[in-house]
């Protein structure tokens, strides 16, 4: 009874001469949860629901208090406030580091981006931890596919996000049995991708016609030979490279030639009337 009494005590000490910063640290996270879970009832009762109530506002709010005092929590409620419910679950996996890379954004693609972290946050929190604020942007360019992609390959996966098109990106979303590849193989497979993202869904494109094809180690070494060649002898991705450079270069000389003929033809005409 003694040490409950005590236990007591000690915590009713705690609480009146904890410093104010931590107590209005407190209140603010309190009257944040209650600020937002009103909005978020009246305005997008489904949603609000969908992303697990006024229990999910809570912890995420309670969270960001915990990490970055009332600045974060300000800034999340701004968040909550702008982009709705979903914005506290895509903030769900890690607070801090997601408000930030949010925040990182311009304006316009912030909302897109939330859409995008909110599907999986834990795994969004992570990428963005391991490959910074492009992610973001990155994944949502690409919706429902993009965070896998970078997720699978990594950096390099990353780079493809940012420069390929959706459908350029999709196949190397349909991709199976990387991870079940030899580290060495998945590093070449990485390398080559990492080096130039196109020239290897062009030729994914060639092998399996846009369906779903299963990486092996045959398929990565035939991959890099068609791509860089073999034997001193070029690839097919260069030569195809050769050969719209000829031809590009080929069109070009026949337009100046056709417009210095039209030219010279008016200069005659001219010339001739006179």
């Amino acid at each position: 009874m003694r040490r409950v009494s005590k236990l007591i005590a000690a915590v009713l000490i705690v609480i009146v001469f904890a410093p104010d910063s931590v107590r209005a640290q407190g209140g603010l996270a309190r009257k944040a949860v209650t600020e937002l879970i009103d909005i978020f009832s009246k305005r997008s009762a489904k949603e609000f629901a969908e992303i697990g109530g006024e229990k999910a506002v809570r912890e995420v709010l309670e969270k960001a208090a915990t990490e970055g005092g009332d600045d974060l929590v300000r800034q999340v409620v701004t968040l909550g406030k702008n982009n709705g419910p979903r914005a506290l679950k895509a903030l769900e996996g890690d607070p801090s580091l997601m408000t930030k890379a949010l925040r990182s954004l311009p304006e316009e693609k912030i909302t897109d981006a939330v859409i995008e972290a909110s599907r999986q946050p834990s795994l969004m929190a992570k990428l963005v931890r391991a490959h910074g604020d492009d992610v973001l942007a990155a994944s949502a360019r690409h919706p429902g596919i993009g965070t896998q992609v970078i997720d699978e390959f990594g950096g390099a996966g990353l780079k493809a996000a940012k420069e390929l098109s959706t459908n350029e990106v999709l196949l190397l979303a349909k991709i199976k049995g990387f991870q079940e590849l030899p580290q060495a193989v998945q590093g070449k497979f990485i390398s080559l991708l990492d080096r130039d993202p196109r020239a290897v869904t062009n030729l994914l494109r060639l092998a399996a016609g846009g369906t779903a094809i299963v990486l092996s180690a045959d398929f990565v070494n035939k991959l890099e030979d068609e791509m860089f060649g073999k034997d001193g002898k070029p690839g097919r991705m260069t030569q195809t490279m050769v050969t719209y450079s000829w031809i590009g270069g080929g069109v070009l000389v026949a337009a100046l030639a056709a417009y210095a003929s039209i030219k010279l033809w008016g200069v005659w005409r001219k010339t001739k009337n006179r």
